[in-house]
């Protein structure tokens, strides 16, 4: 493909996603995907960096925090963060192009990758961070409600968990479907792990309405 995607090629690219259900096929997408990812997603409006940013400025107010950037892909999340004066970002993400797309942004501290879902457990000790942030992790194939533990596990007592994503993926993803998802979130809460603060819908044009999810660890 060339350089510059047309969004016809971004959208014929984007349609493989639903053959892409293990890390391995994940990895290779999101490889393939690195070099051109910012300015395809930044075409289609995707809103999903920035307001997770404006949404941790709400509740995390020292920009000396130390900020878990889960799904990282490219770093655009972490750009939003330095942009709103955060200096402390570590980012995780299954994909090695993305990261190494990430490190040359010279925005996080320290970038791994690995894969979070089923058994996997990060090399990450617990209690680490004030937040962590997810924006765009939670779609077709990707994160489950299986993340849960391990995201409440690297967070402190008291810190807080943003995920933001789209709406749609809620009636798209089989895990997802028909409150599953919301369910699982409930339980979480039920259990006394952590506590829903706010939930908020941002209406978008075309597919891009999302939801953002801000959670306090108990």
């Amino acid at each position: 493909m060339a350089a510059d995607w047309s969004k016809k090629e971004i959208k014929e690219y984007v349609s493989t996603m639903e053959e892409v259900n293990t890390h391995e096929k994940l990895g290779q997408f999101y490889d393939g995907f690195a070099p051109f990812y910012d300015k395809a997603v930044k075409s289609f409006g995707y809103v999903g960096p920035s307001l997770i940013a404006n949404f941790l400025q709400k509740y995390v107010k020292s920009k000396d925090a130390w900020i878990f950037d889960v799904a990282a892909g490219t770093g655009l999340v972490g750009e939003c963060l330095v942009d709103t004066g955060y200096t402390n970002i570590d980012a995780v993400d299954g994909s090695e192009t993305s990261i190494e797309v990430a490190r040359k942004k010279n925005i996080y501290k320290n970038l791994y990758v690995e894969w979070l879902g089923g058994d996997n457990k990060l090399n990450i000790k617990n209690d680490n961070y004030d937040a962590l942030v997810c924006a765009g992790g939670f779609m077709l194939n990707q994160l489950k409600s299986d993340v849960f533990p391990e995201f409440i596990r690297v967070v402190k007592p008291g810190g807080y968990i943003l995920i933001n994503m789209r709406t749609k993926w809620f009636t798209v993803e089989p895990s997802y479907r028909d409150g599953k998802l919301e369910g699982d979130m409930a339980q979480v809460e039920e259990e006394g792990k952590w506590k829903l603060i706010e939930r908020h819908t941002d209406i978008q044009e075309s597919d891009q309405t999302s939801e953002t999810f801000v959670y306090r660890v108990c």
